[in-house]
């Protein structure tokens, strides 16, 4: 393979895969809950028949086993997400057991596609069966997302391995993309592609082999969607992309799209979708953003909310954006997929425009969403991701489970959560020609290129607990670069080497350059103090309510932890002060926070029934309150959380 693409449009450069590693702290305890645990755990879920039928349906499709197809037709997506994760995670441990399961899950798939690249394992049974199938016939089938995350998961494998096995099964399966767009392009038959993962595998794959075709079939996939006839916001088809001012729709739908106009922009420099992405994610960034970072609030919605006169234009949205400032709590859908898809298009708007905010967005989005995504053990997951649980069983169904389940019978989001979270290492820093930005800050060895001199970074830290951070450089030729630091939003004070840090410049880079010598300490401290936020007005739901975080992390209240107290009512009194505590929830240790100013009123009941009930003769008592890091919440039982408190003034 020859040296990697760079692309021609971007203010930063993606630095090599494998070049950051973790090597100690809290990001190497995830990679190893990664390694140890979610990904074997992932691959025993897939491997059953009983609970998954996901390599089954390989086997069978194969020949190797009687059957038919069972699951999800996005499963077989689902299991590239797998490869891929287990991939990188070899790239790193070098397992020679997980190496030969990944070969046995290559040569499985390799049995399967067909010659002409095609491979989805419901057409390849039914077709044995008797049942006609058309390729990319219906778009719920789910076939260019599950080409796309073979393809994905092929650059991957290559690039870690350089082995070709892998590679050769997406180069075939790109060929076949390229023949399917032209053939609809020919004959006016486009359709949108569901969660289109497919425009960010095929600019991957031009810039691993640097064969243009790939991009040429990325930029196509796209044009194809202004063709696409009666299209809706639920596949953000209804206007064409240039049109596009605001996130609707399917939240994952939305989040991959957008990710891959932003990958064919980096590579083309088009003015006119570069607009687009930032109208886009302003919309989302500013008024349909979580605190925890999920996005996608409702399950099922109507897009746009409608006024006089539009109601030819009203659609079904699911799993999607609702109205800008409605962020429901209790029921906020927020499916891991979503945010996942939102850290990958953070991650491609830093390099088109090296803004801090998309750096601060994607760790915050690791810390408060995919992690909470994750029991601590790392065995069961959440498909959403609330802001509250209930304190008893709700008298109206939802979707999903409120705990942390062992399988779902979408499970799409597991292995994608475990492919993004085994590859955090990746999100710790960037390049520019002058220098290296930090991103994602936890203990490190990262080993970056800036022009000819080889640079090596050891990063000390015990962020996110802790504010102080080292950087000592441990390899440079002495030719002078720049170190971009990234300040953090939620920055107040704190120094970098001798110059303070005010308010005013969180959220920025700070830019040190020197002619960094062998052996040179950059010194950097943010000083974490739990801090009180308040919502905008306009999201009803946070009315006089405040949220608590301490550095990048999000903070809840457990029902767990407070069994004698009227939880709805369990709050906050205004200037409250906060101690931290250490305490161990899962198996893992954690910083927590405790004040002594919160406060409840004594117990109502509603149990006659009823809405409303005198709210005279309450009164507000004091009580200790006790917060968790989001990301841990779930792991001791069932019973109520929250993120948002009441506020009391007195």
């Amino acid at each position: 393979m020859q040296t990697e693409v760079e692309s021609s449009y971007t203010a930063l450069k993606r630095p090599p895969l494998h070049s950051t590693h973790w090597t100690g702290g809290f990001w190497l305890r995830q990679f190893e809950l990664c390694s140890d645990t979610i990904l074997p755990n992932i691959f025993h879920l897939f491997d059953s028949d009983a609970i998954s039928h996901c390599i089954a349906n390989f086997r069978i499709a194969a020949g190797r086993q009687e059957g038919a197809h069972q699951g999800p037709p996005f499963g077989d997506g689902d299991f590239y997400k797998w490869l891929e994760a287990a991939s990188y995670v070899y790239g790193v441990t070098k397992n020679e057991k997980l190496k030969n399961q990944i070969d046995e899950a290559i040569e499985l798939i390799a049995s399967v596609q067909r010659e002409d690249g095609y491979i989805f394992t419901q057409y390849t049974i039914r077709l044995q069966q008797g049942t006609n199938e058309e390729k990319l016939g219906n778009s719920l089938n789910f076939e260019a997302y599950n080409l796309g995350h073979l393809i994905t998961a092929a650059c991957v494998h290559a690039r870690t391995t350089g082995e070709r096995s892998l590679l050769d099964l997406g180069l075939k399966a790109a060929r076949c993309l390229k023949a399917l767009f032209e053939e609809a392009e020919k004959t006016h038959t486009a359709k949108t592609a569901i969660c289109p993962s497919h425009y960010m595998a095929l600019i991957d794959l031009y810039r691993l082999t640097g064969d243009k075709t790939h991009l040429d079939t990325a930029e196509l996939a796209i044009r194809l969607r202004d063709e696409v006839v009666g299209g809706t916001d639920d596949n953000q088809d209804r206007l064409k992309l240039a049109d596009h001012t605001e996130m609707l729709g399917h939240a994952v739908r939305a989040t991959y799209l957008y990710s891959g106009l932003a990958d064919l922009v980096a590579e083309t420099g088009d003015e006119t979708y570069r607009t687009t992405l930032m109208k886009v994610w302003e919309s989302e960034e500013y008024t349909k953003m979580y605190i925890n970072s999920g996005c996608g609030a409702l399950y099922d919605g109507v897009s746009p909310s409608g006024y006089a006169g539009d109601h030819p234009n009203l659609a079904r949205t699911h799993q999607a954006f609702g109205r800008p400032y409605q962020l429901p709590n209790l029921t906020g859908y927020n499916e891991t997929c979503a945010s996942i898809g939102n850290i990958f298009l953070n991650w491609r708007l830093l390099h088109l425009n090296a803004r801090a905010a998309h750096a601060d967005r994607i760790e915050q989005s690791f810390y408060n969403l995919v992690l909470a995504s994750v029991s601590r053990d790392g065995l069961r997951y959440f498909y959403s991701n609330p802001l509250a649980r209930e304190e008893k069983q709700l008298p109206f169904h939802l979707k999903w489970e409120r705990s942390r389940s062992e399988y779902l019978s979408s499970f799409c989001c597991p292995p994608n959560m475990l492919r993004v979270l085994s590859q955090s290492s990746e999100y710790a820093y960037s390049q520019a020609e002058d220098g290296i930005y930090t991103v994602m800050y936890g203990q490190s060895r990262a080993s970056l290129q800036v022009g000819n001199n080889h640079v090596v970074l050891e990063q000390t830290t015990a962020y996110p607990f802790d504010g102080p951070i080292t950087i000592t450089i441990a390899e440079t030729d002495g030719t002078p670069f720049t170190l971009y630091v990234r300040i953090p939003s939620w920055v107040r004070q704190g120094r970098i080497q001798n110059q303070a840090i005010t308010a005013e410049m969180a959220d920025t880079y700070l830019p040190l350059r020197s002619g960094w010598k062998q052996g040179d300490v950059i010194t950097i401290e943010f000083a974490m103090e739990a801090r009180v936020l308040l919502a905008h007005p306009l999201i009803e739901e946070c009315t006089h309510q405040v949220a608590v975080m301490r550095g990048p992390l999000v903070y809840c209240s457990e029902q767990v932890d407070h069994p004698q107290v009227n939880w709805a009512s369990l709050g906050l009194r205004q200037n409250a002060h906060f101690t931290t505590v250490t305490r161990t929830i899962g198996g893992e240790s954690m910083l927590c926070l405790q004040t002594e100013d919160g406060v409840a009123y004594q117990s109502l009941t509603w149990e006659t029934g009823g809405l409303y009930q005198d709210a005279s003769g309450l009164k507000a008592e004091p009580t200790t309150l006790s917060l968790i890091p989001y990301y841990a919440w779930d792991n001791r039982g069932l019973g109520g959380m929250k993120i948002w408190h009441p506020l009391y003034l007195s």
